[in-house]
């Protein structure tokens, strides 16, 4: 089978998220598997090159022009039309996109489509405001959306990796959506030990991985940070991830660097910000926190958060951002109150007062827990879906 991805980042360009690296771990594991696999994404150039295993990536040089919509359609057109140029040259069996940016806006109706949905754009939008009001951003629809939920619905299958993001999804773009859990490959044999080594070794912390935002809930820990520091004179608070600011009361973006740099003078460099780490060298600070805080407003299925119960640690996460998908209070992990600095200081509190065996037993059942993503089950998974679809698409043009 010939699977061609397209989407807006990949792990191989400047800048990927979450969105690269599942479509990286689909690839290798449909490679690994026997399948051909090409790649479609934005870049700052174009041109092409073999990845990992004769992975084929095409990359297609990203317009940046300022307004959202023009750029939004130009680039969907641009993908679409290089993926146009690979079916000429190589039978392409299905295709799948990301739902980011409209990608499958200008289709194909020669090859079977499948869109993976990575979020809601308005529930995005809401959550980076300072006050995020979920019911508001619900009942919202801008043109932008509009494209997004239209591709959406005029894709061949679409699915979700969490059951929150689908619900959602499936409810504003008026179709089914249905949920496949992402894959997770271990890769922590890749460690890079240099700004561990460096910044943190023999010291306790709870780590903040994740983009420096308000969506992610970067203002939460900072304002419980006071409390922490003082409540626990041995512990340290770490940040790790690009600072795309948070919002103030006025509405305004704030560095939230500079507010950490003055933390971390006020508590004699107690409060740390890495920056963005290569995972090679992030790994190995995960796998030696005392517990990883992840406080998102919205997620979809959290690489993050996989990653760090995969190393056997313990996340204190929120509710109603999907992470209770991976997360069952008490049991595998911490949920707290979203927004709320007071619900994150009594998770801390309840972990602090564990017993050695206690938190024992709970980093092992987050290991455990995430052991249905292994590649082999999401591969059994994806490859049912892409038959089906195939076969579906068949029946249709006949």
């Amino acid at each position: 089978m010939h699977v061609v991805y397209v989407t807006v980042e990949f792990v191989t360009e400047k800048i990927s998220g979450g969105l690269g690296t599942y479509v990286d771990n689909m690839a290798r594991i449909m490679r690994n598997h026997g399948h051909r696999v090409t790649i479609i994404t934005l870049s700052h150039e174009n041109g092409e090159f073999h990845y990992i295993n004769k992975i084929h990536v095409i990359r297609v040089r990203e317009d940046r022009q300022q307004n959202i919509l023009a750029r939004t359609l130009s680039n969907s057109w641009r993908l679409m039309t290089a993926l146009e140029r690979v079916s000429r040259m190589d039978k392409v069996d299905i295709v799948q996109t990301a739902s980011l940016h409209a990608i499958g806006l200008f289709r194909s109706r020669k090859v079977p489509y499948i869109v993976r949905i990575s979020s809601d754009n308005a529930v995005l939008r809401h959550a980076e405001k300072y006050i995020f009001d979920l019911d508001k951003a619900l009942q919202e629809k801008t043109l932008f959306d509009r494209m997004e939920l239209y591709a959406v619905r005029h894709a061949d299958y679409a699915f979700a990796p969490s059951k929150c993001c689908a619900k959602i999804v499936a409810a504003r773009a008026r179709c089914r959506v249905d949920v496949v859990e992402s894959p997770f490959l271990d890769r922590t044999g890749d460690f890079d030990e240099s700004v561990y080594q460096e910044k943190l070794a023999g010291k306790k912390y709870l780590l903040f991985n994740s983009t420096l935002s308000t969506l992610k809930g970067t203002h939460i820990g900072i304002e419980a940070t006071d409390q922490l520091m003082s409540r626990y004179p041995d512990l340290y608070m770490v940040y790790a991830g690009i600072d795309a600011g948070i919002v103030s009361a006025n509405g305004t973006y704030i560095q939230a660097r500079g507010i950490l740099n003055r933390l971390s003078k006020k508590y004699g460099g107690r409060v740390l910000y890495l920056g963005s780490l290569k995972r090679e060298q992030l790994f190995p600070v995960i796998a030696n926190a005392f517990a990883c805080v992840l406080l998102s407003r919205t997620e979809n299925l959290s690489n993050s958060c996989i990653e760090a119960m995969s190393m056997k640690k313990i996340v204190i996460a929120t509710y109603g951002a999907s992470f209770e998908q991976l997360i069952r209070n008490k049991d595998n992990g911490l949920l707290v109150k979203r927004d709320s600095p007071k619900a994150l200081l009594k998770a801390v509190a309840y972990l602090m007062d564990m017993t050695q065996e206690g938190k024992r037993r709970m980093e092992e059942r987050a290991s455990i827990s995430i052991e249905r993503l292994n590649s082999d089950q999401i591969y059994e998974k994806m490859i049912d879906v892409y038959n089906n679809t195939i076969q579906n698409f068949r029946r249709k043009i006949l």
